[in-house]
């Protein structure tokens, strides 16, 4: 009769003490498509970071940082310079700036690297010079970002060549360019 009791008892008090997950449920995220759900399972295995945190985690997330174009050294240490870019990468996603990665800063950078496999800079320069023209030059720092409506964009400044040639800085203006073919002026 113990052994009964011992038996239902397990599995309920395992069930009670597991750790709740935040952020999009399993179902949810299965939903949208597997390749989400491949980049929050592995956004959610691995650790908070904050400053003052070292680690190879912390190496990863720099790298990481790095690979989708934000300037800061790889080295394992969370430091000022590594929580400064984590807020900036943080606000350009959307995210609360907290300087302090967790499972949706680490979804956020997984997710930036798919996207940006999928949307490249050259197919955003494309798209700009068929919306503006082939004399156009564009430059930007070649971040992929999220609007408030968490669609994806480059932030190009557009040069006339013909206007730098003569002289002039070209400068036509800055224009966030989609990959639904938008170039939007700001």
């Amino acid at each position: 009769m113990l052994k009964k009791k011992l038996l239902v008892m397990i599995p309920t008090v395992a069930l009670m003490l597991a750790p709740l997950g935040t952020g999009t449920s399993i179902t949810e995220a299965a939903s949208k498509g597997s390749q989400t759900q491949k980049i929050e399972t592995k956004a959610e295995t691995r650790p908070s970071l904050k400053k003052g945190s070292r680690s190879s985690y912390v190496r990863d997330l720099q790298q990481s940082l790095k690979d989708v174009k934000y300037h800061v050294g790889v080295d394992g240490i969370f430091g000022t310079q590594t929580q400064n870019v984590v807020r900036e990468f943080q606000v350009d996603h959307n995210l609360a700036s907290d300087g302090i990665v967790g499972p949706k800063t680490w979804a956020a950078l997984d997710e930036n690297k798919v996207e940006r496999r999928q949307f490249t800079e050259k197919d955003a320069i494309a798209l700009g010079k068929k919306k503006l023209g082939n004399n156009i030059v564009f430059s930007g720092d070649g971040r992929l970002l999220k609007d408030g409506k968490g669609k994806s964009y480059y932030n190009y400044k557009a040069a006339n060549k013909d206007w730098i040639d003569q002289g002039g800085t070209g400068t036509i203006g800055w224009f966030h360019i989609y990959k639904d073919g938008r170039v939007v002026e700001q």
